[in-house]
């Protein structure tokens, strides 16, 4: 059997490479790019970090995304805006793949045209992963990750061939299973991806430097939280519960008992230590830092673009989309003071 990870950065490489070391029966290849991709190819490799500790994957690699031809499960790991040249670029090699996308944002249209409905599968993961440095990656956080029907499909056939692929995983705390109602656990990972990217506008920390602050906390991620849930009932959106920590619900409690005068110093000082040690990594923290392009546009901006389809706004989130772009216009390593993003979100939600 082989499996292709099309677009092998944090999460394509962590994935092959755990599936490559406790599946060493199955052809897994990675199809890379950039100075990640350099590393690999280099040394034959993916060095992985986690609770196994530090080990180092021999992996099948290469640069020419047709090199998946013949693959039985293509899965599709690139950034949100590069999908649909990478499907361009894999079209003709994906034969009778089941494909596979485990991205953020909601990209099933893009997928038209070049994927049969019956063939394509959704997924949402919440576990972070990070490349720690060219052809090493760290599993900062695990988590579950789910798999389900495209937009306009209801078949969980395919998904249930990709669970138990992966269940063959065996991991402590990595989980995989077959969700329904996909559409509504990527708009919920989604809602907390916003909130994590408005951090990153001023490189803060997202849970001791964002949330555990207070003013952060109520002049930015309640007005987040507050805008997406609106916009989610204008469209009928029916947000499905993540299993494990990193739900919206969890992340919201949270919220409210960092509020709380007592309860919330108990509260800091449970997850300073954790989250400091080992905090959660955005991909547009890393992609400001490089000066690369970042996927705001398929977070903070699906937002925006779902909010105007219903007809409503969403104005708090079109401005992180905003600040985020004057980012990017800047060098590399340019970010707001925390005071400044603050500022912004407030003057907006004071009107």
């Amino acid at each position: 059997m082989k499996v292709s990870f099309l677009g092998a950065g944090a999460i394509g490489s962590m994935f092959a490479a755990l599936l490559r070391k406790h599946a060493p029966e199955l052809d897994v290849l990675v199809v890379v790019r950039g100075a990640h991709g350099q590393a690999i190819s280099e040394r034959g490799e993916i060095e992985i970090v986690g609770p196994w500790g530090e080990e180092r994957v021999p992996i099948a690699w290469s640069f020419d995304p047709q090199d998946v031809a013949g693959s039985d499960i293509v899965f599709v790991t690139v950034k949100s805006q590069a999908t649909q040249a990478a499907l361009q670029q894999a079209q003709t090699a994906l034969g009778d793949a089941l494909v596979v996308s485990i991205q953020n944002g909601i990209n099933d249209a893009q997928y038209g045209g070049f994927v049969p409905l019956e063939r394509l599968v959704m997924g949402m993961t919440t576990t972070n992963m990070a490349v720690l440095e060219p052809g090493r990656v760290s599993m900062q956080l695990d988590g579950c990750t789910l798999f389900g029907p495209a937009t306009g499909s209801s078949g969980t056939t395919g998904a249930q061939q990709v669970v138990e692929l992966l269940r063959r995983i065996q991991v402590s705390g990595l989980d995989f299973a077959v969700e329904r109602n996909v559409l509504g656990v990527r708009y919920n990972k989604l809602t907390i991806n916003a909130l994590g990217y408005a951090s990153c506008l001023s490189a803060s920390n997202f849970i001791t430097e964002a949330l555990a602050y207070r003013p952060w906390r109520l002049g930015v991620g309640r007005p987040i939280v507050e805008e997406c849930r609106k916009v989610f009932s204008a469209g009928g959106i029916e947000i499905t519960k993540i299993p494990g920590r990193s739900d919206l619900s969890r992340i919201v409690n949270l919220m409210h008992a960092l509020n709380m005068p007592i309860l919330g110093k108990m509260v800091q000082m449970a997850i300073k230590g954790k989250f400091e040690r080992s905090p959660i990594v955005f991909s547009l923290y890393q992609d400001l830092k490089k000066g690369k392009p970042t996927e705001v546009d398929h977070i903070n901006g699906q937002i925006v673009r779902l909010a105007e389809s219903v007809g409503t706004t969403a104005p708090v989130n079109a401005e992180i989309v905003a600040m985020t772009h004057e980012l990017e216009e800047k060098s590399g390593d340019t970010f707001f003071s925390r005071q400044d993003v603050i500022d912004r979100i407030t003057k907006l939600t004071a009107i």
